[in-house]
């Protein structure tokens, strides 16, 4: 579990880190970063949740 919740720690910080790093450098490009990265995480969700549901874990 500890495993769990520091891997999505990681992840959002590395993101945020991305992110913030594309906004130095050229603002529009952060947005269209920060949509795509926002995107795959949602879609990475609804993966997961159905994957879940396909097993039965409710």
């Amino acid at each position: 579990m500890k495993l769990e919740i520091a891997a999505w720690l990681a992840g959002l910080l590395g993101f945020a880190l991305l992110v913030a790093g594309v906004w130095m450098v050229h603002r529009p490009g952060a947005f269209i970063v920060a949509g795509i990265g926002l995107l795959a995480w949602a879609w990475l969700a609804d993966q997961a949740a159905a994957s879940k549901v396909e097993r039965g874990g409710g």
